[in-house]
């Protein structure tokens, strides 16, 4: 998981959002962040969207640390992530990943990339980007239909303290008009 906190959501919510909603799969480990794995310090390219960058970064380095080092010590024999539809250097990340972490020519231990389907939402890929804009636009509804119980929990809480300071700054500021000299 990304340990960047320049995202609308801080990394520690994003963390425990993604303990909760993984705490019944018995078999598995999360590994919190760190400034390592994949951050601006040492991926900068990956941060920037644009498919001309994207076709000049280096990615070989990164798994190459991560498969040779960091996934044995951390006792990593898999690694999951989701399909990506519409972000072309996240899509490219992932097939450079299925090469560098599995291919047989390395002298380290290969790491099985599993790639899952997206959820859809009437055949929609759900996104980060959908939910965000959904957010901003305060439509729960469906945003309860997208996302897990305990994210849909957490953006109801961000909807209501938004409502909450709305309303406290627009009566501030009808009290501020009516209490104006004539």
């Amino acid at each position: 998981m990304v340990k960047e906190d320049n995202s609308r959501f801080p990394y520690e919510d994003r963390l425990q959002l993604v303990l909760e909603g993984t705490q019944d799969i018995t078999n598995l480990t999360v590994h919190p962040g760190s400034e390592y794995m994949i951050s601006r310090a040492t991926f900068p390219c990956y941060f920037i969207k644009d498919q001309g960058v994207a076709d000049d970064c280096y990615t070989e380095i990164d798994l190459k640390i991560f498969r040779q080092y960091l996934a044995p010590a951390l006792g990593v024999t898999h690694r999951f992530v989701g399909t990506e539809p519409f972000c072309t250097v996240t899509a490219k990340y992932n097939r450079d990943m299925s090469f560098w972490l599995e291919t047989p020519s390395l002298p380290y231990p290969p790491i099985s990339l599993v790639e899952i389907e997206r959820l859809k939402y009437h055949n929609t890929a759900i996104s980060a980007s959908w939910v965000r804009k959904l957010l901003a636009q305060g439509d729960s509804e469906t945003i309860r239909k997208l996302v897990p119980p305990a994210t849909c929990h957490y953006l109801q809480r961000l909807l209501t303290q938004r409502a909450q300071k709305a309303a406290s700054t627009e009566k501030g500021s009808a009290l501020a008009k009516s209490s104006a000299p004539f």
